[in-house]
């Protein structure tokens, strides 16, 4: 039977790709969001019902998963206190009788000194001691998040945080959606699993900036940006300025180094190359004719 899965944060990216892949296959899926915003962009996806959920209410969460089988818990990025809200959704999820709880977690999540990777070991913790069917996800970085720096680099120019030499298996979101599609659609066979997703090729910003330019025609070129002079958006905590230089000096010491074994065997195929994620998902306009 197809099971009725929840996406918590629907709205966001990596949300909707998910919800686009269940829709695909026919999924029944319910978006968990906070907002109308992101409430339009979860049926947008193809969400065919969502759901006000705000992670930091008890009472909201349990309502939001009555009915669920499936409950896809994706924390917004840098959640401070996501190890307690991990715990709330796992709750709620047992108090509603979700038979199946997926954890959208991060490759290495035991990074030492990288304080959002380590709360998500925490959660990853929980989730195996709670007495419920679970599965982790450990994704790697998209390769959708290099191609909106290009997309940002007006100028041609990537300004990066971290050593442009520093080498990455960066990973194309619509293959993990593909993955968390599969264990949807087959639970059994995905239960107790923790699968670490990373792309096919050993890049460093430098020849992943040469990569996109021979897709798209532009002159693109890297260059280092102290971390210090990253424009952040205005807001933003200081706790979370605090672990995305913590994260950045991580990447420039030893880059994010990965595997794609795990990923290669459950797409049963080669996972997708950044330059084919490149002619896909930029702008037509940013791309060059293919002869």
């Amino acid at each position: 039977m197809t099971p009725f899965v929840g996406v918590a944060t629907a709205g966001g990216q990596t949300g909707r790709y998910l919800v686009r892949e269940f829709a695909r296959r026919g999924i029944r899926v319910r978006g968990l969001v906070r907002s109308t915003r992101a409430a339009e962009a979860a049926r947008e996806a193809g969400a065919s019902e969502t759901a006000q959920a705000d992670l930091a209410d008890r009472e909201s969460m349990a309502a939001a998963v009555a009915g669920l089988d499936m409950l896809v818990f994706i924390a917004p990025p840098f959640d401070a206190r996501e190890d307690a809200h991990a715990a709330d959704a796992l709750a709620a999820a047992a108090r509603q009788g979700v038979g199946h709880f997926v954890y959208y977690s991060v490759l290495h999540p035991s990074f030492r000194g990288v304080p959002h990777h380590l709360r998500k070991l925490d959660v990853e913790t929980q989730v195996k001691d709670a007495a419920l069917r679970w599965t982790i996800i450990q994704p790697t970085m998209y390769q959708q998040t290099f191609l909106g720096l290009v997309r940002q680099a007006t100028d041609g120019v990537l300004r990066l945080p971290y050593s442009p030499a520093s080498r990455f298996h960066l990973v194309d979101l619509q293959d993990v959606a593909h993955v968390v599609g599969e264990v949807a659609a087959d639970p059994d066979r995905h239960v107790y699993a923790t699968y670490e997703l990373a792309g096919p090729e050993r890049l460093s910003s430098t020849e992943m900036a040469e990569r996109v330019a021979q897709v798209t025609g532009r002159d693109l070129r890297t260059e280092e940006l102290p971390a210090t002079s990253l424009p952040l958006p205005p807001g933003l905590p200081h706790t979370t300025i605090a672990e995305m230089m913590a994260m950045f000096a991580k990447y420039d010491r030893a880059g994010y180094p990965a595997s794609a074994n795990v990923l290669r065997l459950l797409l049963g195929r080669e996972p997708t190359p950044l330059a084919t994620v490149a002619r896909r998902e930029l702008p037509s306009g940013c791309r060059a004719v293919t002869p």
